[in-house]
């Protein structure tokens, strides 16, 4: 039996006005408007994407000054964090605007600005995707660029993570591999006793 996994479009089903709602051709109908809210969705998801991705790299490549041929990465690092901290100052003029002892909302960017950055933080926490500048061919490449979205892939990419997270991992690691280690001592040594 040949299966029928053809891709329909509302174009192609016949009289689809006309239709009993618990029919084959009702559920035709719904799995092909799913579907083209579904890549509608991804298409603008896409979009958006690449969107920030080319405002990032704009960001960092004038952030980079001219006379620099490579970084290393604790300038990378640095590089990382000063983008972070870029809307600090306006969101500390923000809460500025309050005034203590009287109960005013909070600004709608306010609110904006602060899931932005701690939005940020999270991504930088889990790895923080950034052009690469300890290639000297990769800042040439970038100093070229033009700003065209499609050419964006030719720039090479470089994720780093936050080593304060990373450190803040470690530890909690090595602290429950200890408690779990001195936990199973205790156990051995009361069945020893027993």
């Amino acid at each position: 039996m040949v299966s029928n996994n053809k891709r329909h479009t509302m174009k192609s089903i016949k009289n689809k006005d006309m239709i009993h709602p618990s029919s084959r051709k009702a559920q035709q109908v719904m799995r092909v408007v799913l579907r083209k809210d579904r890549l509608e969705h991804r298409q603008k998801v896409r979009a958006n994407n690449s969107f920030n991705q080319s405002d990032r790299v704009l960001w960092f490549r004038h952030a980079v000054p001219d006379d620099v041929v490579s970084l290393n990465r604790e300038q990378h690092h640095a590089l990382i964090e000063e983008y972070l901290a870029r809307y600090n100052e306006e969101y500390q003029s923000l809460v500025a605007l309050h005034r203590p002892g009287k109960v005013r909302p909070k600004a709608a960017r306010e609110d904006m600005l602060a899931a932005f950055m701690s939005k940020e933080r999270l991504e930088y926490a889990s790895g923080f995707e950034i052009p690469d500048f300890s290639s000297p061919k990769n800042v040439k490449l970038l100093r070229e660029w033009d700003g065209d979205l499609n050419s964006i892939n030719r720039i090479k990419m470089l994720r780093l993570n936050d080593p304060k997270h990373l450190a803040k991992l470690a530890a909690a690691v090595a602290g429950s591999a200890a408690a779990g280690m001195a936990t199973s001592k205790a156990n051995e040594s009361s069945e020893m006793q027993e």
